[in-house]
């Protein structure tokens, strides 16, 4: 099947009909719609603790986009779906840091369950919070 190709510059004209399966329109940014915060108190040092969990259904969030975590000390921090680790990051030096998937949403199916999850190596009992931030 021969392919054209062409230069573009400026607006871009869209041809076709929603049932031509190429036809494609993007328009500006997703805004985000959802947002869920949660907490873990007295996390024990080297116990990988839930801070938040939540599942997708319908007409709340489908995508993921922004996870903010801090605590009170530096930390191992968890994005999990459905159980498994889907990234994992180290606060440092700032206790405080986020996963951006905003250039590619994370994907997301009706009853995902995603987790946010913390482990930390320091002695003592520390505090951990989460803010998932997602839209439709």
């Amino acid at each position: 099947m021969p392919l054209d190709l062409q230069r573009i510059v400026g607006p871009i004209k869209v041809k076709g009909t929603p049932d031509d399966p190429v036809y494609v329109v993007v328009e500006g940014i997703s805004i985000v719609t959802y947002n869920k915060t949660g907490s873990a108190t007295n996390v024990p040092t080297t116990t990988k603790t839930t801070i938040l969990s939540d599942s997708f259904q319908a007409g709340t969030f489908e995508n993921a986009v922004v996870i903010s975590v801090s605590g009170d000390v530096y930390a191992k921090y968890y994005f999990t779906v459905n159980g498994t680790d889907i990234d994992i990051r180290r606060s440092g030096p700032d206790r405080n840091l986020q996963f951006d998937f905003t250039g590619a949403p994370y994907a997301l199916t009706t009853g995902d369950i995603i987790d946010i999850k913390v482990e930390h190596f320091d002695v003592g009992l520390f505090n951990f919070d989460a803010t998932f931030y997602g839209y439709s």
